[in-house]
């Protein structure tokens, strides 16, 4: 493990360490990573762990408990300190839905905030199968997410499996193709490229970046740049959104057979599908070693923020923008006047927040 690295993945609950786990088998022994759970038999695969919340739950786990989770981050979040030495920059894999992944994540991302560090969250959702109270538990710590981290990426599990595939299979798939994606976008970072793109320049890139999509595909053959560009416009992960697209990054990463001509044919396709005039960062890898006459394209699409005020071009810094005014206009948006109390948490919502701004229900007058 490279520890002089100064990117970090952390994987947070039993599905977090299965993809950071995974990650470090795709990239190999020099990724810089950690995993934090409440349960200790995670830990018995091997690799660094860290068990959270010891003496509150005795390394039992939460029994799917969210409030239980939080309530252990809260207790021992500073373990994690042994991890942060020169990092710049953290990348959390979770799952969110209930357990360690719903409740720790959150305090893990205000820990990091709180040390001037940056983070991105890549987090599952649950299947539309497992009913509501999940899906609202997830929604609930999303938002909360949102507002600690720098960048989010939510990814509902549906979108990773196919229909027919058994649930052990689903869950392998799962794990392996967030795993994949996160392993190209953490190649872009820590591998020399052409057009470069650094811990620095993600830093800045990603500053208010706030909710986002991704998709990476890998392709091969004399078509393939027309290929990857048609399979990135129809993924299903870069289907959905909740706002309008702010900005792109695109990562081409490929052997010493990429031409220039595929780069522009590759950059204008993605510009063409989701936005000529959005900001538009590319950067790129040449890995003869990993990439012989493959090629993978990563893409980042974030979302225009509708409820923060956008920081100066250069600036970065570990505070949040300032938040909307309400719909009723007597305060933020989030938790107003309980904002330095202790929260009510039940089944993943904050119930100090009024309801119909945790339900974003418009209020006619």
């Amino acid at each position: 493990m490279n520890s002089d690295s100064p990117m970090l993945l952390l994987g947070i609950g039993t599905s977090g360490c299965a993809m950071a786990r995974g990650v470090s088998r795709a990239f190999g022994e020099n990724l810089r990573y950690a995993m934090v759970d409440t349960d200790a038999t995670t830990g018995a695969d091997g690799g660094p762990f860290t068990l959270l919340g010891g003496d509150r739950l005795s390394g039992r786990g939460t029994g799917g408990d969210i409030v239980a989770a939080r309530l252990a981050a809260e207790d021992s979040i500073e373990i994690i300190d042994e991890h942060l030495e020169g990092v710049r920059l953290a990348v959390i894999v979770t799952a969110l839905g209930g357990g360690t992944g719903g409740g720790a994540t959150l305090e893990t991302a205000k820990h990091l905030a709180s040390r001037g560090i940056p983070s991105i969250v890549f987090a599952t959702t649950p299947f539309a199968f497992e009913g509501e109270e999940r899906q609202r538990n997830a929604r609930g710590v999303m938002s909360m997410i949102e507002e600690a981290a720098n960048a989010t990426f939510f990814t509902p599990l549906d979108k990773l499996v196919g229909d027919e595939d058994n649930m052990e299979t689903a869950m392998r798939r799962a794990i392996d193709t967030m795993a994949t994606g996160i392993t190209l976008f953490w190649r872009l970072v820590e591998k020399p490229g052409y057009i470069r793109i650094d811990t620095e320049r993600l830093r800045h890139l990603i500053a208010a970046a706030g909710r986002g999509r991704f998709a990476a595909v890998t392709v091969q053959g004399p078509d393939r740049t027309s290929e990857a560009i048609d399979r990135l416009i129809r993924s299903e992960m870069l289907a959905t959104a909740s706002a309008p697209v702010n900005s792109i990054l695109c990562g081409v990463l490929a052997g010493e057979d990429l031409r220039l001509s595929e780069i522009g044919r590759i950059a204008d396709g993605i510009r063409s599908a989701f936005g000529e005039r959005l900001t538009f960062d590319l950067a790129t890898v040449n890995d003869e070693a990993t990439f012989c006459g493959r090629l993978s394209v990563v893409v980042m699409l974030f979302e225009a923020s509708l409820n923060s005020e956008a920081m100066p071009s250069g600036v970065m810094s570990s505070r949040k923008p300032k938040k909307a005014k309400s719909p009723l206009g007597i305060g933020p948006v989030g938790r107003g006047r309980f904002n330095n109390a202790e929260q009510t948490i039940w089944q993943g919502e904050d119930l100090d927040i009024p309801t119909f701004i945790r339900r974003n229900v418009n209020l006619d007058f």
